[in-house]
């Protein structure tokens, strides 16, 4: 394993984030909203996108406990965060076309994959 506290460490990172980033956007006010720059989406789309956050916070969890053996979750988180960095991407230039906030969280996400990436542990060799 590279550095299991480094990987530890960014999954209970993952864990607080997501968990957060599901109550700001399953419980805040219909107003809050367009303040944090999802103006043009509906208020329902948002609440189950958190949804999606709230089953990566779960994976995360699991994932701690045997890091090595899950390396699944963390290879397919990062494919995740990369997609979903293009997709932000892409959206802000394609569709919104102002504002910042896809593309700080894009460049936010991106930064965690990466980390995430560099981190990974090596996969566990089957004993012969």
């Amino acid at each position: 394993m590279k550095n299991p506290v480094c990987i530890r460490v960014l999954l209970w990172i993952g864990v607080a984030l997501f968990l957060l980033c599901f109550l700001a956007s399953t419980i805040a006010p219909e107003h809050i909203l367009p303040a944090l720059g999802f103006s043009e989406y509906h208020g329902f789309i948002i609440r189950l996108y958190g949804i999606f956050q709230l089953s990566w916070a779960f994976l995360f969890f699991f994932a701690l406990k045997d890091v090595e053996r899950n390396l699944a979750i963390i290879n397919s988180a990062i494919i995740t965060g990369a997609v979903v960095v293009v997709f932000f991407v892409v959206y802000q230039f394609a569709i919104i076309k102002s504002g910042w906030h896809l593309l700080l969280n894009g460049a936010l996400l991106l930064f965690y994959t990466v980390l995430l990436f560099l981190c990974k542990p090596k996969p566990a060799r089957p004993s012969i």
